[in-house]
């Protein structure tokens, strides 16, 4: 989604949500250009934002307003893009956050579009994250998948995520049966069947997609050709069409996994009731197929014309991908994949191997506020003379003053991409 033009929509900012926004903007323009003046000037309003956002939590006129929650989501971010300066085992924290304020702010405050893009925005960070935490979220309830929808159009990308929802409850509920004492495996097998049908769904989704939308295959660059282990890449026409996609590759590796490890379960229980279920498990769970498809991607993600907000659809993608590969033994695609995140920080953007770093202090972060991660259509462009502040007549001189740079820079796509997708394949 567009920040600035939901920013520029919203007549008399809160405070909070005025230094969030300024605290982006000068972010991006600092790192795109290597100031690290703006950099530090941009964390102090960070600090300020923070601040602003904790004491509009505990006021009882402040808290359920629209602007705190674009306060949320838009400090979620500045911590996504600037993650390493301050604590890269974040998002996590501000996703399971900014999760929590929704919810508590109930379905039916989200139906307007002011707080129905926010809701949008944190939709995929929160998905990403109850996998992480193999817990289920209540996204997946009917009253969320229905109400915030009751006057706002439902695009065909809001389709694939609405199937996302229920995976970190499959998740859940798998280690749950898995602690169980007793006998288990009629519930295994309907975990199975409740697998198959969701990857079905997903999978009707997908097919959905017309020639037009579809990725192409191209080959990988030459010069890095002997080390990649994927043969070719997958290149998109648009931002939009490769964050579907990820989003649907993403969800059908988490699915996939749990899918063969109930298999596996099963085998080791009851091998009579497996050759009775007629289901091609091998082909809907084809975890390796869906890593291989999500690492595909990268190339394109990290391209410098999609700046960070490339970086930042990625991550998760592929690190759920790493942890796949190093669970299976794969060297040649975890050499690859962590090549590419290195070489990824050292052009200022930030993708984090989450796993190996987040999961261990889970447990630890209990933060008053949190926040999430999402991404930002307002990209960097040159450092100014002055020094902004939260006022956004100047954070939007700052930014109209000078030409965009190209490696911060995202092209965002304005029509509606769902006259790519043909209607009759929509999943149920």
């Amino acid at each position: 989604m567009n920040w600035t033009e939901v920013f520029q929509s919203v007549s008399k900012h809160d405070v909070s949500l005025a230094d969030a926004f300024s605290a982006l903007s000068i972010s991006r323009v600092g790192q795109g250009h290597k100031d690290v003046r703006l950099v530090h000037e941009s964390a102090k309003l960070y600090g300020k934002a923070l601040k602003e956002l904790q004491l509009a939590l505990f006021d009882p006129e402040r808290m359920y307003s629209d602007h705190i929650l674009m306060a949320c989501m838009l400090l979620g971010l500045y911590e996504v893009f600037e993650g390493p300066a301050f604590n890269s085992r974040s998002w996590v924290s501000h996703a399971t956050g900014a999760a929590r304020l929704i919810q508590l702010r109930g379905a039916r405050r989200h139906q307007t579009w002011n707080s129905h893009h926010p809701f949008l925005a944190s939709r995929i960070p929160t998905i990403y994250a109850a996998i992480l935490q193999r817990k289920a979220t209540y996204l997946a309830t009917e009253e969320w998948r229905t109400i915030p929808w009751e006057f706002q159009h439902r695009t065909y990308f809001d389709r694939m995520v609405d199937l996302g929802t229920f995976i970190p409850g499959i998740l859940e509920k798998f280690d749950i049966l898995q602690e169980y004492d007793v006998d288990t495996t009629a519930e295994l097998a309907a975990l199975l069947e409740e697998c198959s049908e969701l990857q079905r769904k997903m999978n009707k989704w997908r097919d959905g997609t017309k020639k037009g939308a579809l990725p192409r295959i191209v080959e990988h660059d030459p010069a890095e050709q002997s080390a990649y282990p994927f043969a070719t890449d997958l290149w998109f026409e648009n931002h939009l069409f490769v964050h579907a996609r990820l989003v649907y590759h993403t969800c059908s590796l988490a699915l996939s996994q749990v899918g063969n490890e109930i298999l596996q379960s099963l085998y080791l229980r009851d091998q009579k009731r497996l050759k009775t279920m007629d289901a091609p498990f091998e082909e809907l769970f084809d975890a390796d197929g869906q890593a291989a498809n999500v690492c595909r991607c990268v190339t394109y993600c990290l391209q410098p014309e999609m700046g960070a907000w490339g970086a930042n659809i990625i991550n998760f993608p592929a690190n759920l991908a790493l942890a796949y590969y190093q669970k299976t033994g794969n060297t040649a695609a975890i050499n690859w994949l962590e090549k590419a995140f290195q070489s990824t920080k050292s052009r200022g953007l930030h993708v984090e191997n989450v796993f190996d770093v987040i999961l261990p202090s889970l447990r630890d972060r209990d933060d008053q506020m949190q926040f999430l991660k999402r991404e930002s259509s307002t990209e960097s462009s040159d450092s100014s003379e002055d020094s902004p502040a939260s006022n956004p007549s100047v954070v939007s001189h700052t930014l109209s003053q000078h030409s965009l740079s190209s490696n911060a820079t995202t092209i965002f796509v304005y029509e509606d991409p769902a006259k790519d997708y043909d209607t009759g394949y929509e999943p149920d």
